[in-house]
């Protein structure tokens, strides 16, 4: 899907290797949206839209992003719209982004996603869709004999991320190993860590690449750095300063519980105390 044939100026090496795990975007999102600690899962807080959600990298020609329906809300109407994007998320203001992928995201520009059958995003479904070298989408889950054309004319001399917009009846969603069969009931493989392309950190995050065997309280975006920061007031502490300075600039919501941030506090652990993770905030904040 979305191969990067001939990249535009600008866009970093995070081309579609399918050697990089796939997993939501963990900065441009839905304002409803809140993602787990690794962002394989996307569940939307309340109402019905503001559930947009990217890739965090592009997604090449035929690649299969699968998706497994976590939990249905029945008191709405609607559900999954899934499509890709030729903008890069990461350059991307959340708060600029409309409550719907169709029709607002696509009105855009740049942008093609279409509204899934009703069939096939029951809870508990698994479906997975791509694009050809023909630009054509299509979809495919345990409901359907066949493969279904979703979607065509969509541009591949470009790089394309994919969009899910978890709308309407559709709750939660996760990210799968495509390379697993149905008969897996959808459980995923071991989630690899995320990799996100490297950045600067200023000194007070310690660098733990270079140390054998790695270090468990990393910092759950770069993975390379302490998680020695905690995001005020919510109390969450999985990840490094510099990366804490980036969400609290970039949106300055909690990606974890999306509670306005106030502000980003070091700290230095003592020996042998780890930081919270997940949705555990800090002992007594």
């Amino acid at each position: 899907m979305g191969s990067c044939l001939n990249r535009p100026q600008g866009v970093e090496s995070s081309d579609g290797d399918a050697s990089q795990p796939i997993f939501f975007h963990p900065f441009t999102h839905g304002s409803q949206v809140l993602l787990d600690e690794f962002h394989h899962v996307a569940e939307r807080a309340s109402s019905f839209h503001d559930g947009i959600v990217f890739t965090n990298r592009p997604i090449r020609l035929h690649e299969q992003v699968t998706l497994k329906i976590l939990k249905k809300e029945a008191s709405w109407h609607g559900g999954l719209r899934v499509g890709f994007t030729a903008m890069d998320p990461s350059k991307l203001d959340s708060r600029h982004l409309p409550p719907f992928a169709c029709p607002d995201l696509v009105r855009q520009g740049k942008t093609w996603a279409a509204v899934l059958p009703d069939h096939c995003v029951e809870e508990g479904t698994i479906l997975t869709f791509w694009v050809d070298q023909r630009g054509r989408v299509f979809f495919c889950s345990q409901q359907e004999a066949r493969s279904m054309c979703l979607l065509r004319d969509v541009p591949v001399r470009c790089c394309l991320w994919a969009v899910i917009d978890v709308y309407g009846q559709t709750k939660a969603v996760q990210l799968l190993d495509p390379t697993r069969p149905w008969g897996g009931v959808g459980e995923p493989a071991p989630v690899p860590r995320p990799s996100h392309p490297a950045m600067l950190h200023a000194p007070a995050c310690r660098d733990y690449s270079s140390l054998p065997g790695g270090c468990t309280e990393e910092c759950v975006i770069c993975c390379s750095h302490e998680a020695n920061a905690l995001l005020q007031p919510c109390g969450h502490g999985t990840l490094c300063h510099c990366c804490a300075q980036q969400v609290f600039h970039s949106n300055r919501l909690c990606p974890f519980c999306r509670e306005q941030l106030q502000d980003v506090v070091p700290v230095v652990p003592a020996p042998g105390t780890r930081l919270p993770v997940g949705n555990q905030p800090w002992p007594g904040g």
